[in-house]
């Protein structure tokens, strides 16, 4: 291995067709008027607030997010299993939530904290009550310097035992809140699961304008739920289409309705979760998702798909992909953006078998946090891995970028990542086992080397050629970084295939 740069023309065309992410970072200064459009909701149901080594979303999720064509994520609190008696949220939960917090705003992204705990408020309202009122006497104070991207919503989806005494429990929770956070944005919604036909229940304090209305919609829940485990009614249900006249008629009646009470409010509205099961068959839930979409829309509104990861999903966690379809849905593919165009002109990016961008990378082991930082390698964005204290071993903190494209035998492969540490000292080196291997036992190494990192941003640079045929999805790129102890930099990884620069 060596850090002699072999294609610079690469390099620069790189830093051009991969500026968008530099350019996510400039609007994460200033969103837009700070409206909700696009959204996604993530991580209610992720072992990541419980066992952390088994979490299946990572921060760099939030810049995948991003780039998918989202300006916001609501995150999904199941918090009242992490109190303690006294209603006390435990600390390694808090931390878990800053850190995805900062996450998604170093990607750009709004964040709505939404508290989930919706079925236990249905069965025992007394202790709810308390512990939801708990729940904002520690977070709204937690946040109040937070930027005005951060969102509170007071309870998702109040039905059952609630019902009766919701516009009660918004009104103590939104006073506990405006305490700390008198002009923060907070999200409510209306009674019997956020229903648009209880738009008319609600009491909203007529000064209080920094209040986001929302609804969700399931309807039909005979064809968005079918097959749904959890729905006795409707878990044996299969073949429900959806789509007919009076099915589309059905939808703009329904978002007429909500449309007029918000014009006769003044109140913004946000559609905070919609979806249809995978259950329901691909080009059906296409067909229904970008029909809702463009119906909120189209009237004004906001929303948050449900969900990111789980079920109704709209990105493999195996494959670390987006469902393409379901993605397109919701965000049309209008035209050829600047990568595309970038891809165009220059052969050496039709070379590449990976994801050339920041987000594609992802760190695991304790002791260990991510944020995004503008740079001058490719893409103008480098990802900043803060390791606290050495370990044992070099593999006991690695960070990793999966290789999608095949690779078949006699292939030539090269590797390009700019590294630093991040230190102002001159004289600091520091050494750092990079290498393409597979990805599951054995993790044989394909190509490998040291690289020795110092505080310039320089590139590293692998090429070898291919021992062995390897399907796609089967090779990553690590760098093992367990006893490097200080912060380091890396840039978007690119990995190549066949690609002979030109001179």
């Amino acid at each position: 291995m060596s850090i002699h740069n072999p294609f610079p023309r690469l390099l620069g065309v790189a830093c051009l067709a991969l500026g968008l992410a530099s350019a996510a970072l400039a609007q994460n200064a200033a969103w837009p008027q700070l409206a909700l459009k696009r959204g996604v909701n993530a991580l209610g149901y992720d072992p990541l607030w419980s066992e952390p080594a088994k979490a299946r979303f990572q921060p760099r999720h939030m810049q995948a997010i991003r780039d998918g064509g989202f300006d916001h994520v609501r995150l999904n609190l199941h918090a009242f299993e992490h109190m303690d008696a006294e209603g006390r949220l435990s600390a390694a939960w808090l931390k878990t939530l800053d850190e995805m917090t900062a996450a998604a705003l170093n990607a750009g992204l709004q964040v709505i904290l939404d508290q989930h705990n919706f079925n236990d408020c249905a069965k025992e309202i007394d202790a709810c009550r308390a512990r939801l009122k708990a729940f904002w006497r520690q977070i709204a104070p937690r946040f109040k310097d937070a930027p005005d991207a951060v969102l509170f919503e007071i309870l998702n989806e109040p039905n059952g035992a609630a019902d009766a005494v919701w516009n009660d429990m918004l009104a103590e929770n939104l006073a506990i809140i405006r305490e700390t956070n008198p002009r923060r944005r907070v999200v409510v919604g209306p009674k019997f699961w956020n229903s648009l036909d209880q738009l008319d229940s609600l009491k909203l304090p007529e000064a209080d304008r920094n209040l986001v209305v929302t609804f969700h919609y399931y309807t039909p829940m005979e064809f968005t739920h079918q097959g749904a485990s959890w729905t006795p009614q409707f878990q044996k249900l299969s073949g429900v289409t959806w789509g007919a006249a009076a099915e589309q008629d059905k939808l703009k009646q329904d978002f007429d309705r909500v449309k007029a009470w918000a014009q006769r409010t003044g109140r913004p509205i946000l559609l905070g979760e919609f979806g249809a099961l995978e259950t329901a068959g691909m080009a059906q839930r296409v067909a229904w998702t970008a029909a809702v979409a463009r119906a909120a829309e189209a009237r004004g509104f906001g929303w948050s798909y449900w969900q990111f990861d789980s079920d109704f999903v709209v990105w493999d966690m195996k494959a670390d992909g987006w469902v393409k379809p379901i993605l397109n849905a919701l965000v049309p593919v209008t035209g050829a953006g600047p990568q595309a165009v970038a891809r165009n002109s220059d052969p050496a990016l039709d070379h590449l078998i990976n994801s050339p961008k920041v987000s594609a990378w992802s760190v695991y082991g304790e002791g260990q946090s991510t944020q995004q930082v503008p740079c001058e390698a490719s893409g103008k964005t480098c990802l900043r891995v803060d390791l606290q204290g050495r370990r044992a071993n070099p593999w006991d903190n690695g960070v990793i970028a999966p290789v999608t494209g095949d690779i078949r035998k006699g292939d030539k492969l090269q590797v390009l990542v700019w590294m630093r540490l991040d230190t102002d000292d001159a004289r600091a080196k520091v050494s750092v086992p990079i290498s393409l291997q597979l990805n599951a036992a054995p993790y044989t190494a394909l190509l490998s080397g040291v690289a020795t990192l110092s505080s310039k941003l320089e590139p590293v640079v692998l090429n070898g050629t291919a021992q062995a045929d390897q399907a796609a999805g089967t090779v990553m790129l690590s760098a093992h970084v367990g006893q490097v102890g200080q912060p380091i930099w890396f840039s978007a990884p690119f990995v190549l295939r066949n690609y002979t620069p030109a001179r």
